[in-house]
């Protein structure tokens, strides 16, 4: 099963933030130490993305790498999928079938929304995480297996831990190592350069296509506005865009996103500032036809203030 995605942001290396990079730098760390994670964060901030991240920078191509969605099944069937079943092990089962933890054997099981695990099957995993080794649904057999688990969840886990919801030996097994993925809004120096690096995919998918650029106003707004549906919400608003512009040069009167205003961008006031500081440079850089000692002039700044704000945001790419 292949595995290789070179159009993944952390593969990629698409972003200037610290958040950004001190995820990267963690991943690369655990990455080859065969221990389960546990990858926490809001919907669409890239949690399966940073799974495969972790499973590519392991080594070994060709391994296999197994994802699911634990919210997808109901318990019965997710079971079954999980560990597979014998013949007659239930109404309906007419043949062996083997399950995910087989296919993935040597290399990663990737599971999504951990929190919706039914009790019994959390037991049973956790028994695979801990001795290497499960049991089809209807068999007797030992079946070993050489699998990393891999993680995620959106859930505030410790309220289940509280209620019993979830085993709390299954949790400190997953959480031999956590990685904590910021929503979009907390790495906003970041939104420029994902843009460009779903721009430059679209182009590559369909090179007939006109490459396309967003106008300094354009990545202005898009960079200020709250994203709630963070790195995934982004990179459907950057397609959508892209196919409903005929020349593909999108100005910000074409966003129509529900922007707010930088008062009430959540975030803490050096979040809402620094949001603030990019809206302004880059709207001096697009008065100034991108002559950056111009803008600096229109700013009322001097070169080097200008050069200094330039840097801090990473405006390089985009002016």
């Amino acid at each position: 099963m292949e595995s290789r995605h070179p159009n993944n942001p952390f593969i990629a290396g698409v972003g200037h933030s610290r958040a950004f990079r001190d995820i990267v730098e963690r991943a690369q760390k655990l990455a080859s130490i065969p221990r389960p994670v546990l990858i926490r964060g809001e919907r669409g901030t890239g949690k399966e993305l940073l799974a495969r991240y972790l499973h590519d920078q392991a080594g070994a191509p060709g391994r296999p790498y197994v994802a699911v969605n634990c919210a997808a099944f109901q318990t019965d069937l997710f079971a079954a999928t999980m560990f597979g079943n014998e013949k007659g092990a239930f109404t309906g089962a007419s043949e062996r079938r083997i399950g995910l933890l087989e296919r993935a054997h040597g290399g990663t099981l990737f599971l999504d929304e951990i929190a919706n695990m039914a009790r019994r099957v959390q037991e049973k995993l956790l028994r695979v995480i801990e001795y290497q080794c499960f049991e089809r649904l209807g068999g007797t057999k030992p079946i070993e297996v050489t699998v990393r688990v891999i993680a995620a969840t959106n859930s505030p886990i410790e309220d289940m831990l509280a209620d019993g919801d979830f085993l709390q030996d299954l949790y400190d097994r997953l959480s031999f190592a956590e990685l904590s993925l910021p929503p979009l809004r907390k790495r906003r120096e970041d939104i420029p350069a994902l843009i460009e690096h779903f721009r430059s995919a679209l182009h590559k998918e369909m090179p007939s296509l006109p490459e396309g650029e967003f106008t300094l106003e354009a990545l202005a707004e898009l960079s200020a506005y709250h994203w709630p549906g963070n790195v995934r919400q982004l990179k459907h608003v950057v397609e959508r865009l892209y196919f409903s512009d005929e020349d593909r040069v999108i100005n910000a009167d074409e966003l129509s996103l529900d922007r707010l205003s930088n008062a009430q961008t959540p975030g803490t006031f050096s979040e809402k500032t620094a949001a603030f500081e990019r809206s302004l440079l880059l709207d001096g850089l697009r008065e100034a036809n991108g002559n950056q000692r111009r803008a600096a002039e229109l700013l009322g700044m001097t070169y080097d203030q200008f050069r200094h704000h330039f840097r801090k945001h990473h405006l390089a790419d985009h002016a």
